[in-house]
């Protein structure tokens, strides 16, 4: 197993690269964190958005730690230099190519992509795994945590036979977006799934859960004005850990349906995540916006200041001085103080 605290996943946005920016080393040390490339701001030079410009704000922020590198297919946010990254032609070329070129200045852990063919085999799969395990230490996969026993087998045995030296797999297992009605099947598909993966042999490195319950609209959860809705990963990774040997890993308080705002159609809100549940102040514009919410915050009894970013930023909001008036800064300073928070409690097991 590797030493790894905490995998969280995220797409290579403004507000979610805000957030790691802003993380110290000690942190980002324990985390391996899943990035999902995505294409960057339209320029009038690169109208479709260019991907080496967000590869290298991931240099900025993670130096030579290692991190897990995919490709966001996402309608929103693909472009056509990651539909080539995904042609599955010649052991994913393309990709490789890519991975290559950044082998030296970045320690990337290549996702590999799945793909069968006509025939039913896995050549291209296997072809990539070989090529890329013989210079590096790790590959990862995603696979969705409910399938078949042998579903298991049949997709990561092309994997796992194919890789070269010492190089070893993470496997990550993505439940996506989970309700409270559907905990009890999740926690038991992640043992299943989890104990069938972990059976494959010692190639595997490590075993990760992936899923995320922050709602598409926390109003709903509570009252307008304030709040509080459970952090059901940690209720699902709790029920499963001591049946099963896995880490954690979830979406970093990012719902998987992505909600563009509008300009004038937001409602400024503040969440912080205690140790199972969020709490969430929200006030209007013309009713106290973010300091009227980062006061509300800083005097709600269960709010404990953790000495991070997202501390500093609800203060200056607090005393009319916010950094940052869009919901995507927000965001930023919410996925801030809810990632020290996962890591603390990883700390205390």
């Amino acid at each position: 197993m590797s030493k790894f605290k905490y995998f969280p996943l995220i797409k290579t946005r403004d507000a979610e690269l805000k957030c790691f920016q802003h993380l110290s080393d000690g942190v980002l040390e324990q985390l391996l964190p899943i990035y999902e490339l995505t294409k960057s701001r339209k320029t009038t030079k690169t109208p479709d958005g260019d991907i080496h410009r967000r590869i290298k704000q991931i240099k900025e922020i993670q130096g030579n730690k290692p991190f897990i590198l995919d490709l966001c297919t996402d309608d929103k946010y693909i472009n056509p230099q990651i539909e080539q990254l995904i042609d599955e032609y010649d052991g994913f070329q393309d990709w490789q190519y890519f991975l290559n070129v950044y082998q030296e200045e970045l320690n990337i852990i290549p996702m590999v992509h799945l793909y069968e063919d006509a025939e039913m085999t896995f050549k291209e799969v296997e072809k990539f795994v070989s090529d890329m395990s013989m210079e590096r230490a790790h590959l990862a996969v995603r696979l969705p945590y409910d399938l078949e026993p042998e579903e298991y087998q049949l997709y990561l045995k092309p994997i796992i036979n194919n890789l070269q030296k010492n190089c070893t797999l993470f496997v990550l297992l993505d439940a996506d977006s989970i309700r409270y009605k559907d905990t009890q099947d999740v926690i038991e598909n992640y043992i299943a799934s989890s104990n069938e993966v972990n059976m494959l042999g010692d190639k595997i490195e490590d075993v990760v859960m992936l899923c995320t319950s922050f709602p598409i609209s926390p109003r709903d959860e509570g009252e307008d004005e304030y709040g509080e809705f459970e952090i059901l990963e940690e209720t699902v990774y709790n029920s499963i850990k001591q049946q099963t040997p896995i880490k954690y890993g979830d979406y970093a308080s990012i719902n998987t349906v992505q909600v563009e705002m509008k300009g004038g159609t937001f409602v400024p809100r503040i969440d912080i995540s205690l140790d199972d549940k969020f709490i969430y102040k929200r006030y209007r514009r013309n009713a106290g916006s973010y300091p009227k919410c980062a006061r509300y915050m800083k005097d709600d009894k269960r709010y404990k200041p953790i000495n991070t970013w997202a501390d500093q930023e609800i203060n200056l909001a607090s005393i009319n001085e916010p950094t940052g008036i869009s919901p995507s800064f927000w965001i930023a300073v919410r996925m801030n103080y809810y990632i020290i928070s996962r890591l603390k409690l990883r700390a205390q097991e």
